[in-house]
């Protein structure tokens, strides 16, 4: 019995020193990327691999249902190196690819949010699709113009989009309810979302009048609206 133990615990530690499963800072990260025979992988979405991404990157999106299927045709003989927006979805991608036996792995540490905080190349990053003088005409009214920075990934955004529609048609001649995809808008909203999504934002003559992040119920959100226009 103790000759079956310790010969398990020398093959489980061959297997592991065979592994290579790292968490890199963002210039390792890149000074990785000039290594030979690497794939370089995005598990974001579409919609965000468009708003930038770094150079030769195969988007390969994580939420996907075929996410799995997908990663299982990848080559393990090869090293990969993986990055999100912020680390949770490459991590997980590390974790199912050493469980499919790939021992070739480095996770970008905070993701490319990391990266770009870092100033690091991206490459098709599409301009904004509202423009900084465009916004400021939205909210430069004498009624209450209510903006919503969110993302189409993030679950606290898409929870409230119903609250929105409701909202709109409640407050249809006193409030204006502007929803901005952060994503699609990423140089305009980039001040705003330093503390996260969603962002909300009530102006009147182009000045701030209240501010939230997180989520926030009807009720609440009712208040809010109905003690601004009181």
């Amino acid at each position: 019995m103790k000759k079956i133990i310790v010969t398990f615990k020398i093959l489980f530690g061959l297997y592991l020193s065979g592994q290579v499963n790292s968490v890199l800072e963002p210039k390792e990260f890149l000074q990785k990327l000039k290594s030979s025979d690497i794939v370089l992988l995005d598990v974001r979405t579409p919609e965000e691999y468009q708003t930038g991404h770094i150079k030769n990157a195969i988007d390969l999106d994580y939420r996907t249902p075929t996410f799995s299927d997908k990663i299982r045709k990848l080559d393990p003989s090869k090293t990969y190196l993986i990055y999100c927006r912020s680390g949770r979805r490459s991590a997980s991608t590390v974790d199912s690819l050493k469980n499919l036996g790939f021992t070739q792995l480095y996770d970008l540490k905070g993701g490319i949010n990391a990266w770009k905080r870092e100033n690091l190349p991206i490459v098709g990053e599409t301009k904004d699709k509202i423009s900084k003088e465009e916004f400021k005409k939205m909210i430069s009214s004498d009624h209450i113009v209510l903006i919503d920075f969110y993302a189409p990934w993030c679950g606290p955004c898409l929870k409230m989009e119903p609250m929105f529609k409701s909202l709109a048609e409640k407050y249809r001649n006193k409030v204006k309810i502007i929803k901005i995809n952060s994503d699609e808008n990423r140089n305009l909203a980039k001040p705003y979302i330093q503390d996260g999504f969603p962002k909300l934002i009530a102006y009147k003559d182009q000045k701030v009048q209240w501010e939230k992040v997180g989520l926030i119920d009807e009720e609440e959100l009712i208040q809010k609206i109905e003690k601004l226009l009181n």
